[in-house]
């Protein structure tokens, strides 16, 4: 009898393992599976409103990836047969992209700051001179924009009064950019 009582002994051990052993995968299953539903929630992977038809809504495709890293002109860079104000005021053309010049404000009072901001298309780690028309001729203004990866941002400050006509130029090229006009009073 007492080999019985042995193995009725044993199996209940392996029992009592056995079940402490399944509850532990249990406990575990579900601290994965509150895990992973908080995890979804903070990151907001569960907006109902794109999942698709069990949301009740259309599945929209997925988006391209952007083909380059900096954004590409929409502006056709084929010639055009009529000519422009910056024409004039331009040289031929480098081997290098147009110059695009934005200016903000386009008014100011005497020596406040106008900021010149721009692109230039394939350009990276140059100077460009800002220049000022003045008496029928485009003069140095005596400030440069540093062209980084195809942009570049620079300022002036005139007391000049009035309008006055300004552009950046790359000297390597003999290319200037668009025009662009400020009025200070």
């Amino acid at each position: 009898m007492d080999d019985d009582l042995t193995d009725e002994e044993r199996s209940d051990q392996v029992r009592s393992v056995l079940f402490k052993a399944l509850g532990v995968l249990v406990v575990i299953g579900v601290l994965i599976f509150l895990g992973t539903t908080i995890m979804v929630h903070a990151l907001g992977l569960n907006d109902d409103s794109s999942s698709g038809p069990v949301g009740g809504g259309q599945a929209e495709p997925p988006k391209a990836l952007p083909s380059s890293a900096l954004p590409v002109p929409e502006k056709s860079d084929e010639p055009s047969d009529e000519p422009s104000a910056s024409d004039s005021a331009s040289p031929s053309s480098g081997k290098r992209g147009d110059i695009e010049l934005s200016i903000s404000p386009i008014m100011a009072k005497p020596m406040e700051r106008v900021n010149l901001t721009g692109t230039y298309k394939g350009a990276d780690n140059l100077q460009l001179e800002v220049q000022r028309f003045e008496a029928g001729t485009w003069s140095n203004f005596g400030v440069q924009a540093n062209v980084k990866v195809g942009t570049f941002a620079t300022y002036i400050t005139t007391g000049r009064t009035g309008e006055n006509r300004f552009r950046v130029f790359d000297p390597q090229t003999k290319k200037g950019s668009n025009v662009i006009l400020v009025t200070i009073d």
